[in-house]
């Protein structure tokens, strides 16, 4: 036992000396073992990608000549925000109609409801700003505002010696530490809580509408003569489209200028909903299915993977004309829908593309049905947009008072991200990401701010814990779940919304995916991604601008 406890010290200080001489080592070691210790569950609870935040604390715990270079956590966190931002660009300015404007006004509430929830916690327990900050970030698990607050201290006490200026930014990364695991846990008990409490139980699951072909007698007189595209545009929101018309006994491609008589049999491809406004349109349906012979038009599935043509309107691209084709149907992700003349074009998606068989070659080159392609990302556009949101990020904002706000390296790129995300293309330069590879970008900055973070943290996190541990842990609970049973309440009892919608403002507030994929599952339906997804880019806006005024709390 004695030869044991004597060993120790020597092989920690080998351990220790060997991570310092090799920060390659210590950086990948830190992802690896982090992730996997992440996906451990325990009670039905696991850490994810943030197991990498705590095997760095654990490895700098060890001591503070193994933090990695600073440059490590601000090359990841520029990438993770980034990438981010242009997933959600293009739904980004439908929030703010309608019901957004509600829900992200409602958010933002919270949000500066936990803020003041946080000083009243802060006030009682003595906890200067940083601090403060670190448990804000912490308890809604919002890392980017964590990296807002850091850059808040490094700005502003730059005359500090740097060791001193070390230990001042690695105050909310500690607190963040402390705050994170309940912060995670905490939402989804909430949930858990509000719901026996109320005794609400789960919504029947909506049926899911498949999307289908049909076909439809033209009976309606009102359609005949005109051109199928004035016959559509007096109609809106249709959510189908018309891929072959039967006419004098030929089977046409169905085409905007094209012209209806009584009699002729069109086929519609929509879900059943939309299927049904079709039969009001047109007629009954018909026992004729054109969508059967495949001998004149025939169908392909075909990846867009051709860089020209992303970010492009499907209406721009003049198919019908310029090949004599039209799209039917487009896979997102695993999402299958309808498109219309306004859909932009993604690399990754997949559309199924109505066509003479002699035509097939001609459209596979168009679309460029390359796996591959749908895979790699353009890094001219992707640096060309880090730039700008990093520029965009140093640019000093008034506020009342005189004092000054910096969007920084966690607001600047995410602001860049969802404004070129939403403009898809500029020029010859496409801004867009395929999904896969956006999501392998995502998850790499994650892993790389959360290694660096945690290493250069983690000595004084482990001090902290054995002094005022307790403490601060009940701090971030009570922030965490303070804020989480506020928005039910509010949203679900007083403003009489939706409980499956109010989860997913509830997710969004605290960032949090683990207990969205919980919502998700207990609702039964999709409100909670939908509700999410509205709101996510205000929210992490708003724990950006909430962390960079606590941390200068007195």
């Amino acid at each position: 036992m004695d030869r044991t406890r004597r060993a120790l010290p020597a092989m920690r200080e080998s351990v220790t000396r060997f991570l310092t001489q090799l920060p390659i080592v210590t950086l990948f070691g830190v992802i690896g073992i982090g992730y996997l210790l992440g996906q451990i569950r325990i009670f039905g609870f696991r850490l994810g990608v943030a197991g990498v935040l705590f095997t760095g604390l654990a490895a700098g715990a060890l001591s503070p000549d193994i933090a990695l270079p600073s440059i490590v956590a601000t090359v990841g966190l520029v990438l993770f925000l980034y990438s981010i931002g242009i997933q959600f660009g293009p739904t980004f300015v439908n929030p703010f109609r309608r019901e957004g404007y509600r829900d992200n006004l409602f958010c933002a509430a919270m949000l500066a409801a936990g803020a003041g929830i946080a000083i009243a916690v802060a006030a009682w327990l003595a906890l200067p700003g940083p601090t403060l900050a670190g448990l804000f970030s912490g308890a809604l698990t919002n890392a980017p505002a964590l990296a807002a607050a850091q850059e808040v201290l490094r700005d502003n006490h730059r005359s500090l010696p740097a060791a001193a200026l070390q230990r001042l930014i690695d105050q909310p990364v500690i607190a963040f530490g402390i705050a994170y695991p309940f912060g995670v846990l905490g939402v989804m008990l909430s949930l858990q809580v509000y719901r026996t409490v109320f005794r609400i139980k789960p919504a029947a699951a909506e049926p899911v509408e498949p999307i289908a072909v049909r076909d439809f007698l033209v009976q309606n007189p009102g359609v005949t003569g005109q051109s199928l595209a004035d016959v559509l545009r007096i109609h809106k929101d249709l959510g189908f489209v018309i891929s072959r018309i039967r006419h004098g006994g030929n089977i046409l491609l169905a085409t905007g200028d094209a012209r209806l008589a009584l009699g002729d049999i069109v086929a519609v491809v929509g879900n059943p909903v939309a299927l049904e406004r079709a039969r009001h349109i047109f007629g009954d349906p018909s026992e004729i299915h054109l969508e059967r012979d495949r001998g004149v038009l025939d169908y392909r599935r075909l990846f867009v993977s051709n860089p020209d043509i992303v970010g492009q309107r499907i209406g721009d691209l003049d198919l019908q004309h310029r090949l004599s084709a039209t799209i039917t149907r487009l896979r997102r992700g695993d999402l299958d829908v309808v498109p219309d003349a306004h859909t932009r074009l993604e690399l990754g998606d997949r559309v199924r593309v109505l066509t003479a068989p002699a035509n097939f070659d001609a459209v596979a080159h168009f679309f460029g049905d390359s796996i591959r392609g749908t895979a790699e990302t353009d890094f001219g556009s992707v640096g060309l947009g880090m730039t700008l949101g990093v520029i965009l990020g140093l640019i000093p904002l008034p506020l009342p008072g005189g004092a000054m706000l910096r969007l920084g390296l966690a607001g600047g790129p995410l602001i860049a991200g969802l404004v070129l995300g939403r403009l898809q293309r500029t020029g010859p330069i496409s801004w867009t990401i395929p999904l896969s590879a956006n999501l392998t970008l995502r998850q790499i900055g994650l892993v790389l701010f959360q290694a660096g973070v945690g290493t250069r943290a983690g000595y004084g996190f482990a001090a902290t814990v054995r002094s005022s541990g307790i403490a601060m842990i009940a701090a971030g609970a009570a922030i965490t779940a303070g804020v989480a049973l506020a928005s039910l309440f509010i949203g679900h009892r007083l403003l009489r919304r939706p409980f499956e919608s109010v989860m997913g403002l509830v997710c969004a507030i605290h960032t949090e995916p683990a207990s969205l994929a919980f919502a998700s599952l207990v609702s039964g339906s999709d409100a909670p991604q939908a509700s999410y997804a509205r709101v996510f880019p205000v929210c992490t806006v708003a724990k950006i601008v909430l962390a960079q005024l606590l941390v200068t709390w007195k």
